[in-house]
């Protein structure tokens, strides 16, 4: 679809499709008590999709400027959920969702709805089945060295 044919009916889809991706990124961050839970993903992933579709309504033509923005606003954004507390540090997982997010959101923002869903799709998976591998992983070792 050319940025020409952007009716508000395809950018309502477009927003939609984000929000509902985000939505369920932030369920699942949600539903383990994680930082950055609806509200942050949601928002995230909308406010991603708003940037990509800025180009539509604009017909500027300069995506890739438009995901060089959003990539860095979050990654600054993301940066913030990050915590070090003497050796320990903590949220980077968060940092690392957030920032996937967004770019789900701006895959939908362009139009790219089916790859925004398994982007989403992804990082829950991900999420739910990593982190309980990563326990696993550290109670090994902590058991190897006591």
């Amino acid at each position: 679809m050319q940025p020409a044919d952007l009716t508000l009916l395809h950018f309502l889809a477009r927003l939609g499709v984000a929000a509902g991706c985000g939505v369920a990124i932030g369920f699942e961050r949600q539903w383990r008590q994680r930082a950055a839970g609806l509200h942050t993903s949601s928002l995230v992933a909308i406010g991603s999709a708003l940037f990509a579709l800025l180009d539509g309504i604009l017909k500027a033509g300069d995506t890739t400027r438009i995901v060089a923005g959003v990539v860095t606003g979050v990654g600054f954004i993301a940066g913030g959920v990050i915590f070090r507390s003497g050796v320990n540090v903590t949220g980077l997982n968060t940092a690392a969702t957030i920032w996937a997010t967004a770019a789900v959101g701006a895959l939908a923002g362009f139009g790219l709805w089916q790859e925004a869903v398994i982007g989403a799709v992804a990082i829950i998976f991900f999420n739910l089945i990593l982190q309980p591998l990563a326990n696993a992983i550290d109670a090994r070792t902590r058991e190897r060295s006591e």
